[in-house]
């Protein structure tokens, strides 16, 4: 998935904003790294949300990054990363 989202947004870091568009080229990314079956924007989109959650990225600029109106959606994906609830227990544990 990772390969995925690099072949994308190299290829397509600037198109037109709608639907069908994004639907488009998203099709095209996935073929391009063969992967199999459908691939939906939003999967991508949640892809990228917790990828970045479990890179530790906090939740305001997640928010942001993500363009949510609403912190706690942020908060749901860092919650469910395991990574940050487990880096948050040793700094903790180790301090």
């Amino acid at each position: 998935m990772e390969l995925c989202l690099v072949r994308f947004t190299g290829q397509y870091d600037l198109f037109p904003g709608s639907r069908s568009a994004v639907n488009r080229r998203v099709t095209a990314a996935a073929e391009d790294a063969d992967i199999n079956g459908q691939v939906y924007r939003h999967c991508l989109r949640a892809t990228a949300a917790s990828y970045h959650a479990y890179q530790g990225v906090v939740p305001v600029p997640l928010q942001a990054l993500m363009g949510w109106h609403d912190l706690a959606t942020a908060q749901n994906y860092i919650r469910i990363s395991g990574r940050a609830t487990a880096d948050a227990l040793r700094q903790v544990h180790h301090q």
